[in-house]
């Protein structure tokens, strides 16, 4: 097996005198779409934030292509690769749909621009009949959807997405869980995502379990049972 494009050691972050993270040791493969499943207050945000580069660590190490980026700051990790889409505040609200997408491409040359954002009308053909509304005017699941869109637009080797089902309907979820696959199969951009929603077992290649901090377990989805996992690690059903 090939070494893994990223990989956590000894991540440890902490709330003032609280530690969201004890020691984390976490990896991704080329390819992959890892979820991290775990209650509310387990720390999965804090991972991905952790991963980014918008919350400080107090110590461990974070290799990613081959760099050390723990010390990096947020643009210099983006420049490499590493894209957080959070829960909240991913879009720009006050700027049509268009707007979003063009500021999300500012990186890449002028034809790679176009070939980035025609890829997101494609897999969203919604945002395509949108793209010239205002962004907070945009429905619940429009708003996720761009927000997904502004990932794969930054042309990211390492999408990190925080919670992507939250306050969607189930249709939704299905949907959008299904528009993550076929990103992964069709550009191979990389997914890590934090869930509580059952569904993420249908297109998770590994999942970690996180508690309290701590990773509990890494393992191949089609070596979990589902039953398990839902009781112990995952809060919605729908």
């Amino acid at each position: 097996m090939s070494e893994p494009i990223l990989e956590v050691s000894g991540l440890t972050a902490c709330y003032g005198m609280i530690s969201a993270l004890k020691g984390i040791g976490f990896y991704v493969n080329d390819n992959e779409i890892v979820g991290i499943v775990g209650p509310n207050g387990a720390g999965k945000t804090t991972l991905l934030e952790s991963i980014a580069g918008s919350m400080h660590i107090k110590e461990g190490q974070i290799n990613f292509l081959g760099h050390q980026i723990e010390r990096w700051p947020v643009l210099k990790r983006r420049q490499l690769g590493l894209m957080l889409v959070p829960q909240e505040g991913n879009i720009f609200p006050l700027m049509s749909v268009k707007k979003n997408l063009e500021v999300s491409v500012i990186l890449s040359n002028r034809a790679k621009k176009e070939e980035l954002i025609d890829r997101v009308y494609k897999l969203f053909p919604v945002l395509w009949e949108k793209r010239r509304q205002i962004a907070n005017t945009l429905s619940g699941g429009q708003q996720k959807m761009l927000a997904v869109g502004i990932g794969i637009a930054s042309n990211a080797k390492i999408m990190l997405i925080d919670e992507p089902s939250i306050g969607l309907a189930p249709k939704l979820v299905t949907k959008l869980f299904e528009t993550l696959k076929k990103i992964k199969e069709d550009t191979r951009t990389t997914i890590v995502l934090s869930e509580q929603n059952i569904k993420v077992l249908n297109i998770a290649d590994r999942l970690f379990g996180l508690e309290a901090g701590e990773i509990r377990f890494d393992e191949k989805t089609e070596n979990l049972s589902r039953d398990v996992v839902k009781d112990l690690y995952l809060g919605s059903i729908s």
